[in-house]
């Protein structure tokens, strides 16, 4: 008896240090220190969203979001963990071999806005914008809305960011810009890039 007591203790605790490790584990991963492990070569991006006033670190009012409370599918466990995985050995494996001068982070975006933003991450905090008998219907953001939910499901499916494309990153489009189409701005300047 007390051999079985002991095996159930055992196990009790093993398995509430691993939901609650492991939920720790998830929170660390997901916010900026860690995943600016791997972004460190794309920072600028990252700065875009440091700086947002809405969604971002600036933001005074309102919900300061992390990394994945965007950038990962929220409407389910499974599929947030899986993706969070999945992501996570592609970042890893982009940050060891990948050359970030020969990507086109410009050219990129549209690409990212598709596959790595998910409108259950907007959708979490957004809900109640999907009410359409809110009395708020007149206003021509709920009639968009609207048409966001008319449209879910079929061949003409909307996301969130078709919209509202620079939310999370304040003037990335602008910074991405400069960086690739950058304009030497004295002689000195000019020299530096010449030479590069």
């Amino acid at each position: 008896m007390k051999k079985v007591i002991t095996i159930v203790a055992i196990t009790l605790i093993a398995t509430l240090v691993l939901i609650f490790g492991g939920k720790k584990v998830v929170e660390v991963t997901g916010d900026y220190p860690f995943c600016g492990a791997c972004h460190a070569w794309d920072g600028a991006i990252a700065q875009t969203n440091l700086a947002d006033t809405v969604h971002g670190a600036s933001a005074k009012h309102g919900v300061k979001v992390t990394c994945t409370d965007c950038h990962l599918p929220h409407d389910s466990n499974i599929g947030y963990l899986f993706t969070k995985a999945k992501n996570g050995v592609a970042e890893g494996f982009t940050t060891i071999f990948g050359d970030p001068k020969k990507k086109d982070w410009l050219g990129n975006r549209e690409h990212t806005r598709k596959n790595y933003t998910f409108d259950s991450s907007c959708l979490k905090c957004h809900a109640n914008i999907l009410k359409v008998s809110d009395g708020n219907i007149t206003r021509k953001t709920n009639q968009m809305h609207e048409k966001y939910v008319q449209f879910k499901g079929t061949k003409d499916a909307m996301k969130c960011t078709d919209c509202h494309k620079h939310v999370g990153h304040k003037n990335l489009g602008s910074m991405l810009y400069e960086q690739k189409f950058h304009q030497p701005n004295s002689w000195d300047e000019w020299e530096k890039e010449k030479n590069k």
